[in-house]
C-alpha cells in the first residue's frame, strides 16, 4: 500500500474517530441492541453497516463542507472511509494480540466529556447502562488503536550519515528564500472609494514619480506616505508586497524605482535597496531540522510498511464488494451544520 494512502487514512482517522468514540462503538450504541447489517468481515470480526455510515457522516461534514462533490470524488471518499475502518479493525486485533491494555484513566476522562455534552438530554438519562458501556467499549478500542498507531511509528533516530544524505538530496528544504529590502511610498485609498478618487491618487503618484526621476528625495516622500504595515520595512520575502508590486520589483536593480503600482490599499512606488539571493544553509546550521524531518519520514514509511504487512495477512470480505459505487442515504452534512444545506451521498 502506498505511503501516501496510509497518510491520508491516518489523517482521516483523526477526523472520523477523534470526536467522541469509535464508529463501531457508536453504531452498537445507536442500534439499541437490535441486529445490524454487516458491512465487512475482518478475520471473522464484523464491521457494522452502521459503523460505515457513521464514519461517512462525520468525515463527510469535514470533507464536503462547501457543497456536493462529483461522483468520482465520492467514490474515492467512500473507499477511503471504508479502508480506514478495516485498518482500525486490524489494528485493534493486533493490539489485543500483543496484550495491550486500554488506558482506563483516558477512557474515563473521554467518557466524562461525552457525558457532560449530553447530560442535559433526557435520552441520555433514559438510556440503559448497556448503551453507556458500549460507548466505553468504543473508547477502549479507540485508545488501543491509538497506542498501536504510536508503536508502529517508532523508529530509531537516524544515523549521522543518513542525515547528511538527506540534506544533500533535499537542498530545497534547507534553502533560505531570496530576500529583498525596499523603500516605499504609499498613497492610501480605501478600497470602497469611487473611481475618481483612485484616478486622482494615481495622478498624484505619477507627479511624485516624475519628481523622483529628476532628483527629488525618495526618503522625504516615503516619510510623508509610509506603508500600512511596518513589516514591509527592512528585509522581506518574495510575495509579501503582493503580486502587482512583486512583478515590478523583480525588474529592478538596487537603487531603481518602480512605476506607480495600483494595490489593494492604494497606489505605491517602490525603490529596491538590496536583493539577497536564495542561499543553501550549511548542514551545521540545520542539522536538527534535517534530523527531525528525516525521522518523521522514516516513521511514516515504517508505519505504512507495518500496516501493509498486517493488512496483507488479514482475511477481509466486504458483504457488497461494490459498496463504493452504491449511493447511500447517509447525510454527509447535517442541515444544521452552520446553516448549510444537507448534502446527500448519492
Amino acid at each position: 500500500m502506498p505511503m501516501g494512502a496510509i497518510g491520508r487514512r491516518s489523517a482521516l482517522f483523526g477526523i472520523v474517530f477523534g470526536l467522541t468514540c469509535s464508529a463501531q462503538g457508536f453504531a452498537k450504541a445507536d442500534s439499541g441492541g437490535t441486529a445490524q447489517p454487516v458491512f465487512a468481515r475482518v478475520n471473522g470480526e464484523v464491521v457494522l453497516q452502521g459503523s460505515y455510515e457513521t464514519a461517512l457522516r462525520v468525515a463527510g461534514r469535514q470533507r464536503f463542507y462547501h457543497g456536493k462533490a462529483p461522483e468520482a470524488e465520492l467514490i474515492e471518499f467512500r473507499k477511503e472511509v471504508a479502508e480506514r475502518l478495516i485498518d482500525e479493525r486490524i489494528l485493534h486485533q493486533e493490539a489485543r494480540r500483543r496484550g495491550m491494555a486500554a488506558d482506563q484513566n483516558w477512557v474515563e476522562a473521554e467518557f466524562a466529556k461525552i457525558e457532560r455534552r449530553y447530560s442535559a438530554s433526557p435520552q441520555w438519562h433514559e438510556s440503559a447502562d448497556t448503551l453507556k458501556q458500549q460507548i466505553r467499549d468504543g473508547l477502549e478500542e479507540r485508545n488501543l488503536v491509538q497506542q498501536l498507531d504510536e508503536a508502529l511509528r517508532e523508529v530509531p533516530p537516524p544515523a549521522e550519515h543518513e542525515v547528511r544524505a538527506y540534506y544533500a538530496a533535499n537542498p530545497d528544504k534547507f534553502t533560505s528564500p531570496e530576500q529583498i529590502r525596499v523603500s516605499s511610498i504609499l498613497l492610501k485609498v480605501e478600497p470602497w472609494q469611487p473611481k475618481d478618487v483612485w484616478d486622482h491618487t494615481t495622478d498624484t503618484a505619477e507627479q511624485i514619480l516624475a519628481e523622483l526621476r529628476v532628483g527629488a528625495d525618495f526618503s522625504a516622500y516615503a516619510q510623508k506616505y509610509p506603508p500600512l504595515d511596518k513589516a514591509q520595512l527592512g528585509y522581506i520575502h518574495r510575495g509579501m508586497l503582493g503580486e502587482a508590486a512583486q512583478v515590478e520589483i523583480d525588474k529592478l536593480k538596487p537603487g531603481e524605482i518602480t512605476p506607480a503600482v495600483t494595490l489593494l490599499e492604494g497606489v505605491g512606488i517602490f525603490r529596491l535597496e538590496e536583493r539577497v539571493p536564495a542561499r543553501l544553509n550549511p548542514l551545521e546550521k540545520v542539522r536538527d531540522r534535517a534530523a527531525a524531518l528525516l525521522a518523521r519520514e522514516q516513521s511514516e514509511a515504517a508505519y505504512a510498511r507495518r500496516v501493509s504487512e498486517l493488512r496483507s495477512g488479514a482475511s477481509i470480505t466486504f458483504v457488497d464488494p461494490n459498496y463504493f459505487r452504491t449511493p447511500t442515504a447517509v447525510t454527509l452534512q447535517d442541515a444544521s451544520h452552520r446553516g448549510a444545506s444537507p448534502i446527500k451521498n448519492e
